[in-house]
Formats: structure tokens, C-alpha cells, sequence
């Protein structure tokens, strides 16, 4: 029994160290990336310069945002300034509404109507400290009135493709019908950081607002604690955004990290408190956003989907000289924001060729003779040229013969070549014959000059009065002529 229960655990261990050996030699990019950890009721983390979510949880639900409100106040308010509306000096009056729609216990600075400060400094007091009242200030200073203000916040929205959003006020105090998504909050936030102004006031952990006309000097604290060094939350690569926290909003969070050239932005709405191992008390907004960036950075990496170094195909290239074919390579190469763990064989190309035949030489190097597209995993990730990655010379030989091919080719051009042949054979003949007679007749013109030297010399023809030597053909037979009539007249 003893022995079998050995055999049998010998077995098992055989098994299992022969699973954990193949398990290792798995490839890197054979295990799936698992999700990140987040209790919050609504997350999502984004890469900003991919622009592509790289996971998100119920961002699409509908939720009070609190503060993170503030968000598109500020916004507009930078906005203003690029575009020359409002200067950062100018002097801005608190007026009588500055506490219109702010509860009791909501975060205020205690600024008072008839109390001024500098533009720049409530971008400061609304988005460092959080103060409600700075957001009713700064929109009743840009559009007359708070009401006005917030038609402007919600027509700003569905221009930035918000379709679950709809703003009741400037500061985000719980008000029936104020509410957005996670979603919508990336869209606001993202195009706020376009702005180099929000960005700077984003990412300020500490402000101070000189004395005013009516106060002494504020000191401002960032409540967004991933910014602060002193604080239990600070996280290293972050530079933004903003907290908020209401009952019926819970602990939110839009933060912003950058990190090995890459920048991420997550949204965090709906968190929780809870007490830490060490007897701490924390909140899932800041945990679950550190989870999320963290996870984001060391999950995603750019990798290169299509190289130039790639030679895509040949194609076939008449008159070349030494070669029939020219290698064609993408002109860039592109790089696209992965899962650490992408299967790269399963990236998707389709060249397209500006020419369907075949080439003709000289082809240079470097003339773009197609495209290629690159897409994976269903996302297409853009064009790039195809180009010919040597030059092909022309074969001057082969272009001369096949320039006489394609001339004689030509049905008119071997018209004429027949009329010019049929013609030049016809002189030819005519020469020939021309040559022919001639030579008889200075055979026939030599032979009477022979003979009449010899009758000449036998005394036959002594009473001839012309001699044949410096007469021509034509003289002589004349004379010949003449002399037969004379030797046919009947004497007397």
C-alpha cells in the first residue's frame, strides 16, 4: 500500500514539475493581460498621445461629477485667454450671485461681493482650492451671468462629443439633472490640456493669492493629493487634474501622468473610503487611479507594427539593365500604442500598387510606386508609400531594339518600307539594264573599230576619208552608216 502511495505521488510530481517546465517556456506574448484592479464605481485610463482608451469599467454611466465640474469651468475660462477676451492681470469684481445655487458646506474662499482679484488668481482659487464661489465669479465675468454661463458649459460639451452630459451649475454641488460619464469627462479633460494655460494651473500643487482688497493673503493647498510630496497619495509621474467629492458623487478623480515619453490620463467616479491594512483610512479614488496609470504604463508599450526595413514584394521592370525586378519597401515606419503581449505575426498589411503592369526602366530609387495600409486587431493604424528600394538603370540596347520592334510594328511604317523596297528594286533593274545595253554597244562600237582598222590597213577602205581613233560610239556608226549608203549608190 506504502508503495503504491509513493508511485502514486511520484506521479503527481512527475506531472506537475512537467506543466510548471511548459508553462515557463510559454511565450511573453502568449499570457493575456490581466485587468486592472478598481473598486470605483466608473473608471477609465486613456494614453493621450495614442488617443485610444486602453480599458475602462461602466464609463458610460450616468453620475453626479462633483468637482470635477470645475473642470469645464476652467476650461472655458482658458479658453477666454487664448483667445484674447480677458487678459491674466485683468481686475475681475465679485459680484452679488457669487453664491448662487452653493450650499452651506461647499468649498468656498470666502470671497465677498465688491471683492477683487487678478483673473489669473481665480483660475487658481477654482481649480487648486476647489472654490465654488471663483467658478460663479469667473462666469458671471465672462458671460454676464451664471445661468448664461452654463448653457455655454453644455453647448461646449456636445462640441466635444459629450452625449451624456448636462451641466445645472459652475462648481458641481449636487443638483437635480447634473450629471456625465466617464467618458465625456476624458473628452473635456483632454481638450483642456490642450491648453498650455489649464495645464499650468492643473498641475499646481501650491498657490498663494496675494492680499486683496477686502482680505489678507490666501494661501492655496491642492486637494488632489497625487501632486502633493507630502502626501500619503503622491504619485511621482503625476501632474493633475482634479478631485471631488459630494455624498451623492462619492470620491472622484481625474488625473494625469507622464511617463517614459507617454502620457496618461484616468478617470476614477464613484469611490469609496475604506480602511487599510494599517489601520489607515483611504480612499478608492486615489487607489484606483494609481492601480490604473500603473497598470497603463507597464501593460502598453509602442511597438513597431510595420518597418522599412520590410521588402513587401517585387515587381517586374522591363529594360532594366542587369535586373527584371525592383524591390518595394514602406517609405515609414509605424508605430502603434500595444498590449505588452500582442501576437505581432496577426498585423494585418494590404499594399495597393499605383500601376497594375509591369515597369518600365530607369525606375530611382525612392519613387513611390504604391501604398500600404497596416491595421491589427481591427484597428487600422494608418498609410504609408511603398517605394523602390534600389534604382534599376535603363538597358540602352534592349530600349533601342525594342524601339525598332514597335516601329516596324507599325502598319503605315510597313507601307512605306514596301513602297521604298518595291521602289529601290525597280532602279535597281532599270541600272541593271541600263549597264547591260551600254556594254553592247561598246562591244558592238568596238568591234566595227577593229574592223574598219583593218580594212584601213588591207587598202579595203583607203578612200575613206574619217578615221575611227578619237570618234565615239555614236560618231562611228554614223560614219559606218554613211559609208554603207555610199558603197549602195549605183555608180556612173
Amino acid at each position: 500500500m506504502n508503495c503504491f502511495f509513493h508511485k502514486k505521488t511520484a506521479g503527481l510530481l512527475a506531472f506537475a514539475l512537467v506543466f510548471f517546465l511548459m508553462a515557463a517556456l510559454v511565450p511573453a506574448h502568449a499570457r493575456a493581460i490581466d485587468d486592472p484592479e478598481t473598486t470605483s464605481k466608473s473608471v477609465l485610463i486613456m494614453d493621450l498621445d495614442a488617443d485610444r482608451v486602453l480599458y475602462s469599467r461602466n464609463d458610460t454611466e450616468r453620475r453626479a461629477p462633483a468637482s470635477l465640474t470645475k473642470i469645464m469651468t476652467v476650461y472655458l475660462a482658458c479658453e477666454a485667454y487664448d483667445n484674447g477676451v480677458v487678459g491674466l492681470e485683468d481686475i475681475v469684481t465679485v459680484g452679488s450671485d457669487v453664491y448662487f445655487d452653493i450650499a452651506s458646506d461647499g468649498a468656498t474662499l470666502d470671497l465677498q461681493p465688491g471683492e477683487q482679484l487678478t483673473f489669473e488668481q481665480l483660475l487658481y482659487c477654482a481649480l487648486v482650492a476647489s472654490s465654488n464661489e471663483s467658478c460663479n465669479v469667473l462666469a458671471e465675468h465672462l458671460s454676464g451671468s451664471v445661468s448664461a454661463f452654463v448653457e455655454r458649459m453644455n453647448a461646449r460639451a456636445r462640441e466635444l462629443g459629450c452625449t451624456d452630459t448636462n451641466f445645472m451649475n459652475t462648481h458641481g454641488m449636487p443638483a437635480e439633472g447634473h450629471y456625465t460619464t466617464a467618458h465625456d469627462l476624458a473628452l473635456i479633460a483632454k481638450a483642456a490640456l490642450k491648453l498650455s494655460l489649464f495645464k499650468r494651473v492643473a498641475a499646481t500643487s501650491s498657490y498663494t493669492v496675494p492680499a486683496t482688497n477686502m482680505s489678507d493673503a490666501r494661501q492655496l493647498t491642492n486637494s488632489n493629493g497625487l501632486i502633493d510630496p507630502q502626501s500619503y497619495y503622491f504619485y511621482e509621474y503625476a501632474s493633475g487634474i482634479k478631485t471631488g467629492y459630494t455624498d451623492a458623487a462619492g470620491y472622484c478623480l481625474i488625473a494625469t501622468a507622464a511617463n517614459d515619453g507617454r502620457q496618461l490620463l484616468s478617470v476614477v467616479l464613484g469611490g469609496e473610503s475604506f480602511i487599510a491594512e494599517d489601520g489607515r483610512t483611504l480612499t478608492t479614488n486615489y487607489t484606483d487611479t494609481r492601480n490604473l496609470l500603473n497598470w497603463g504604463f507597464h501593460n502598453f508599450s509602442y511597438q513597431e507594427i510595420l518597418s522599412t526595413l520590410r521588402l513587401v514584394t517585387e515587381m517586374e521592370v522591363e529594360l532594366g539593365l542587369g535586373t527584371s525586378t525592383v524591390i518595394l519597401r514602406p517609405e515609414k515606419s509605424i508605430e502603434a500604442l500595444l498590449p505588452n503581449d500582442s501576437d505581432l505575426s496577426k498585423v494585418v498589411v494590404t499594399p495597393t500598387y499605383f500601376q497594375d503592369g509591369p515597369l518600365t526602366a530607369p525606375v530611382e530609387q525612392g519613387t513611390v510606386l504604391g501604398e500600404i495600409s497596416v491595421s491589427f486587431d481591427g484597428v487600422d493604424y494608418g498609410k504609408v508609400n511603398l517605394i523602390a528600394n534600389t534604382t534599376v538603370e535603363l538597358d540602352r540596347t534592349a530600349y533601342m531594339l525594342r524601339e525598332v520592334r514597335e516601329t516596324l510594328s507599325n502598319k503605315y511604317v510597313r507601307l512605306g518600307i514596301t513602297v521604298i523596297l518595291v521602289f529601290l528594286i525597280l532602279y535597281a533593274a532599270f541600272i541593271v539594264y541600263y549597264n547591260i545595253r551600254r556594254r553592247s554597244k561598246r562591244r558592238a562600237a568596238a568591234n566595227l573599230a577593229k574592223e574598219r582598222i583593218r580594212r584601213y590597213r588591207d587598202g579595203e577602205g583607203a578612200d575613206v576619208r574619217e578615221t575611227t581613233i578619237g570618234k565615239s560610239f555614236e560618231e562611228i556608226e554614223a560614219a559606218h552608216r554613211r559609208r554603207q549608203e555610199d558603197e549602195a549608190r549605183p555608180r556612173r
